[in-house]
Parts: C-alpha cells; structure tokens; sequence
C-alpha cells in the first residue's frame, strides 16, 4: 500500500512540474533558512554548557544606587572568594580571573604584548572544565610565577619545542615558569583566555578591600543545593563585610544612605545564563542578548510558515485538477482514510525531496552566513548522532503541517456530486486560501517594516553628531612597555609630515570606564562619575569643545591637582552655573581626601553607545610615572599608507621586536553597534528571502487562477477587452488581499518593534 501511494505521488509529481517546482523551491529555500537560523540560535543557547559543572557555576557581580547613579558591573572584590569558600560550605570551591593589563611577554627574539593574559586561582580548573594536554591541573598554578598556556600560545611562542618548565618573560620585570599547556576554550565560551598566571604572584590581593570590585568571582555550588537559597544568603556578606566599608569610606551611616536611595547588592548569575542575559559594566568580553534570539526564530518560525501556506495554497487551489481522480476513487472503494494517507504521502515526499534540496543550499550558504553572523557554524548531518533523527521528525512535522488540510478538503467530496460535476470548484470558495494569502503576506510585511526600521535606526546611529571628531585617527595600541618614552615618542610621532597630533590615554571612547564616587569638596553627596586619565593633547586630537574654561596645559603648572569634567558631571555635582574654581575630592581612606579644581566644563558629547544616556565624565591628567596603553595620533586624510609605516618605524625605535598593532579609532568606535548592524543584515536578507517565498506561491496562485478562468478571459476578449483590463481583471483580486495584508501588518510591527 506505502509503495503503491509512492508511486502516485511521484506520478503527480512529475505530472504538475511547474506546481511540483514552485511548491519544493518554495519550502526547500524556506527549509534551509530556517535550520540556518536555528543553527546560529542553538550555537547561542548552547554557551558554556561543556563544562562537566556548568548547572552549578555561578559568578558575583555587584550593582546599586548611590545618589543619582546607578551602577551593575560583573566584578566583584578579591576577598569574596575566601570568605565564599570559609564561611559557607555549600560552596565547593571559587576561583578570581583578573586582568591586570595587558603584559608584553618575551622569549627569545619573540615580542608580543598578549590581551587574554588572566592572572586566577589554583581552583580554577576545579571550577571549570579546562582539558590538559601537558602538566597536571591540581599542581600547575599552586607556585608563584607559574603559568598555564594554551597550545595555539605554545606554537606561537616555543615552535615545536617542549615548553614544559621554560621561563617566559613579563614587562621586564618577572619570569613566569610554564607548568603546563592546556587546549582552548571552546568559541561558545563567554570568555577565552590564552595564558592564566597564578594569583600566588601577588601577595597584596588578599589585603585588597570590600569596595575594590575589580575581580570576577566565580564558584561552585554543592550538587542539589538551591541557588536561590544560597542567593538569599547574600545580604548577609553585604552587611557584615561591605557596609561598614561604605561608613568609614563615606564619612556617612547606612541609615543614612539608605533614606537618600543608596542600594548595594550583590547579585548571582548562573554561567551559561551570562553569554544571553547578562549586560553588565566590565564584562570580560561582548556578551549576545535573548532579544535576538527571540527575534531569529520567530524570523523562522514567519519564513517556514509562508512555505507551508504555499504548499496549502497551491494544493487547495490544484483540487480542480483533481476532482475526477478523487472520485473514481471513492467509487473504487478507497476510503477517505487512505485518500488523507495518499495526500499526506505525496506532501511529505514534497517535504523529503524539500529538505535534500535545502540541505544542497545550506552546505553551499553556510560559509558566508557563518562569516555575516560572526561564528564558526557547522552542520554535522553525519557527525551529530541527532541530526538525522531530527530531521526526519523536521520532514514529517512540515509535510504533515502543510499537507494536512488539503488531505481533508480533498478527501471531503461526495464521489457522486465530483462524477456529476456538481461539486464547486475550488476558486469559488476560497476563503481559506485568501485568508492564508493575507497571513503570509502580513509576515512578508512586517519583517520587511522591521527591516526598515532596523536601517533607519542604524543610518540614524551613523550620521548622529557624537560631540568629537572621531574621524582621521590612528590608534597605536599596547604602547604600556614604552611608557617611559612616551613624551620621545610622541615628538617623533608628530614630526612625521601629515601628523598633526598625538595623545596618551588609558582608555577610548566606546570602551567601559570605571566608575569612581566623586563629591564636592566638603560635602558627603557622593555622585559616581566616569574616569579616564590622559595628558594634555587628548581633547585637541579629538576636538572636544570646552562650553567653560579650558582644557589641560602644560604651561600650568597647578593642572596636576585639576580636573575637566562635561556638562553632566557639573549638573549632578550642582555646580554647572559657576564651575570654574570649585574643589572636587574623590573619598578614600584618607582623613584628608585632595582636592581637584575644576578648571574646565567639556560639552556633553556621546562616549558610550547612543542606547545609553550622557553619563558624567572625568578627565585626570596621569599622575606622573603613569602611562595609558593608547597612543591616538591624529592625521590628515592624504596618504595613510605612507603615514602608516613612518608611525610603523617610530613604534620600532621604541618598542624593538614588539608587534606593530594599530586600528582606525571610526572603525574601532564603531564596533559599539556591530551586533546591531549585524542584526540589521540579517534581518534584511531573511525578510526579503520570505517575500520571494510568498512572491512565488502567489506566482503559483495567479497561475492556477489563470487556467481556470481561460474560457472567461476568452469570451471577454472576444467581446473587446483589452490586455491591460484582464490583466487588471486578474490582479484585483490579489491586490486586494495584500492591501488588506498591509493593513494588518503596519500596526503589528508598530507595537512589536515598540516593545
């Protein structure tokens, strides 16, 4: 019986082509966007999910209120970790991660300053899933000035020598000894490293205090234990250890903070809960967001619904075709039971020969959507024991899905009425079908709106005035080991011709900032504000606009006990209607905390993404002896190449052997936006692939539609009726059902892209 419903099924197949055709293309290109989309979305919910403990690590972060601002970051301080592990034994074991900078290491001939240098814990590898492939990981990281590396570092470094037990160097100023060689994390991590030094080397850490959250604390929590108890416990600390930090620091009562709206918590995040819903201040690398998940699959879910409406549409709209088949079927016996099977077979083999056909488009288009969307996605049809289980259930939910009412419409005609053509045809109740065309053009629609909305933010995102000149800047990066050159170097910079110039700073726009309380002097009204340190050309590089006084000089010789602040930061200390001359001190342990005078007020200007308001800036001149890590050198737009390897051959003359790294600050600020581009990409090649799906069954429709009224088309042209009229006879209809289509859609996208 299967074999003989095979055999029709192809049969009709092969003899409706251009149904058949329509109908496998149709599902087959909405098949492979779909699994495509569901790749990206399965490779995000799958993050940090290989570690052998991943339902019972969590880290600790801190956020609150105090005064004004409001403040979330993913730190912690460093004594956490031992009062977690002492004082509460439901938790198994903690490690700290910390980067203290970024350290130039040497071997031999080899320079290279490293950025995912992370100095943690022995219990590290308790904590995580970390695969040694030399050295043992209850050993490794116990010794001051041991570290761990991965393989890719060891090839970098060592070549194929053995690296076990050699000595790689730091800053010139400590020896590191490598105790073993592990493999990398996977790229479904929220963090990588490549070298992880033991925390023995610094024996201050555990002398740090409760208010340095500088660290990220991760734990493991006992098997069973509720983490929502645990989280309760939490306060607890807060109050025993933190708060009276905060009234020693402050010089002011918890009471009192608390009736001015101080808040201080700490908060817990399972790990494979930070990759999609953590947005934290200082997290250890750009984290994804749920929002795009949601918003991929229901992409998907839109695309393969309009397919499976093609293939209903198209089949409904065939029945005429049909008719006569179904009824000398039904006299030969054949029960509406076995015609719902032929049916359902013949859509299932539709979706079979779909899914081949889509499993063709996606090996061919996986390579470039794996490079739009930033990952290395693959599609192990034969290495993942569940993929072809799965699909077989994708082909028999899609067929079933998108043959089914068809199998019962057409299964539904009296034999005797089909015999003695009495029964209608299908266009002349097409409710359904009509109803179906509107839902698949109202999902056309409304990704293409969204579409729309998505650019013009994004154009709005590109040509919004930022408040500095961001353009025509170099930035030479990981200048640390240089530092006590930095004036040398910067002269040569600028005698460069083309370089107008060049300015040292610890941090750039777009990048986070640490938050520090700052208060007018005499005063307890604690504001946190953003802080940044450079030297005196930073805002002349980037053309800052001063709205009061002046930026830093170094003809003043009291701008070492100054301060710049912008617009936002004189409001919220209350001094933006004579801000010139007011002290401003930083509370510390000091009886005596020191004063700055503010000597200028810089215009507001966007130093985060446009998604977050003008928060308060400070700028410090660089205590002398200290150096920030970027050198922002400001050139005129003639001949970058040739400037670029005269800056090249300055870097060299201070730096030696040490890798040349540089980026163009517009397009390093501009990775502030990338998942939003990135989304805005994707979003527009999925929405237009689902309104040439829905083009090509309405194609299909208008086809059928066609044929069957070509008697009418006759008699009307016999009677005098022009091209254009039956053409305009013949798309009214349609027109109508996607106007009504754009009627709905408009104010589902209004509020879906509202929310």
């Amino acid at each position: 019986m299967v074999s003989n419903y095979l055999k029709i099924a192809l049969r009709n197949l092969t003899r409706f082509k251009a149904y058949s055709a329509i109908n496998i293309t149709g599902l087959a290109v909405g098949m492979a966007c779909c699994i495509l989309i569901l790749l990206y979305v399965f490779d995000e919910l799958s993050y940090d999910r290989f570690h052998e403990n991943a339902g019972r690590i969590y880290r600790i972060g801190v956020e609150g209120t105090l005064g004004d601002n409001s403040f979330n970051a993913a730190v912690s301080p460093p004594v956490l970790r031992n009062t977690l592990i002492n004082d509460y034994p439901e938790v198994i074991n903690a490690t700290r991660v910390k980067n203290f900078g970024f350290p130039v290491l040497r071997y031999g001939d080899k320079v290279f300053s490293e950025e995912l240098f992370f100095w943690v814990d022995s219990s590290f590898f308790d904590v995580f899933t970390v695969e040694f492939v030399k050295g043992n990981p209850k050993t490794a990281l116990t010794l001051p000035e041991s570290v761990v590396l991965t393989e890719r570092m060891a090839k970098k470094y060592f070549g194929n020598e053995d690296p076990m037990g050699k000595l790689i160097n730091s800053d010139n100023r400590r020896d590191y000894k490598i105790t073993g060689v592990v493999k990398e994390f996977p790229e479904n991590s929220h963090f990588h490293f490549d070298f992880l030094a033991s925390l023995n080397s610094y024996g201050f850490i555990d002398q740090q205090g409760w208010l340095n959250n500088d660290y990220y604390t991760y734990f493991l929590l006992q098997e069973d234990f509720p983490a929502e108890q645990f989280e309760a416990k939490l306060p607890g600390i807060i109050e025993k250890h933190v708060f009276p930090v905060i009234e020693r620091f402050l010089s002011v009562s918890i009471e009192d903070l608390e009736k001015r709206g101080m808040r201080y918590e700490y908060i817990l995040q399972p790990v494979t809960d930070i990759h999609l819903f953590s947005n934290l201040d200082a997290e250890v690398e750009p984290n994804g967001d749920i929002a795009y998940i949601y918003i991929f699959s229901l992409i998907a879910a839109g695309i393969l619904l309009i397919a499976c409406i093609n293939f209903t549409n198209l089949a409904t709209a065939r029945s005429a075709n049909r008719l006569k088949e179904i009824g000398v079927r039904k006299t030969l016996g054949s029960s509406r039971q076995q015609l719902i099977k032929q049916f359902l077979t013949e859509s299932i083999l539709m979706s079979l020969i779909a899914v081949v056909i889509s499993l063709i488009i996606i090996e061919i288009a996986l390579p470039f959507f794996g490079e739009l969307v930033n990952k290395h996605l693959t599609f192990g049809l034969f290495t993942n024991a569940y993929s072809i289980p799965l699909l077989l259930v994708f082909i028999l939910v899609v067929g079933t899905f998108a043959g089914a009412y068809p199998a019962l419409y057409l299964s539904s005609f009296n034999p005797v009425k089909v015999l003695k053509k009495e029964t209608g045809q299908s266009g002349k109740n097409p409710w359904l079908r009509n109803s179906l065309v509107v839902v698949q053009f109202a999902v056309s629609i409304t990704l293409f709106i969204g579409t729309i909305i998505v650019y013009n933010q994004l154009d709005f995102i590109s040509n919004k005035k930022l408040g500095f000149n961001k353009e025509q800047v170099i930035i030479v990066k990981k200048t640390d080991d240089i530092g006590r050159f930095m004036e040398s170097f910067r002269n040569d910079l600028k005698s460069i011709p083309g370089v107008i110039n060049a300015s040292n700073s610890n941090n750039l726009f777009g990048q986070n900032f640490g938050n520090t309380p700052y208060r007018r002097y005499g005063t307890n009204d604690n504001h946190l504000m953003n802080i940044m340190f450079a030297d005196y050309y930073f805002a002349p590089v980037y053309e800052i606009e001063m709205l009061k006084g002046r930026y830093y000089s170094e003809y003043y010789g009291s701008d070492t006990t100054a301060i710049v602040l912008n617009e936002t930061a004189a409001k919220e200390l209350g001094i933006q209607d004579d801000p010139i001359g007011k002290l401003i001190e930083h509370p510390d342990d000091n009886d005596e905390p020191e004063p700055y005078t503010v000597i200028g007020v810089m215009k507001d200007f966007h130093f985060q993404s446009l998604h977050r308001r003008i928060e308060p800036i400070l700028i410090r001149l660089f205590n002398p002896g200290d150096f920030g890590r970027n050198v922002s050198v400001k050139v005129t737009p003639d001949n970058i190449d040739k400037k670029l390897e005269e800056i090249k051959n300055v870097w060299h003359k201070y730096a030696g052997n040490q890798a040349f790294e540089y980026v163009f600050f517009d397009e390093d600020f501009a990775k502030v936006y990338e998942a939003e581009k990135r989304t805005g990409v994707i979003v527009t090649i999925f929405s237009i692939l689902a309104i040439l799906i829905a083009c090509l069954g309405l194609l299909g429709l208008a086809a059928f539609t066609t044929e069957q009224r070509t008697k009418e088309v006759g008699i009307r042209k016999i009677l005098g009726a022009t091209i254009p009229g039956i053409v305009f006879l013949l798309l009214k209809d349609f027109a109508k059902w996607v106007i009504i289509s754009n009627i709905i859609a408009w104010p589902i996208a209004y509020f879906a892209l509202n929310k």
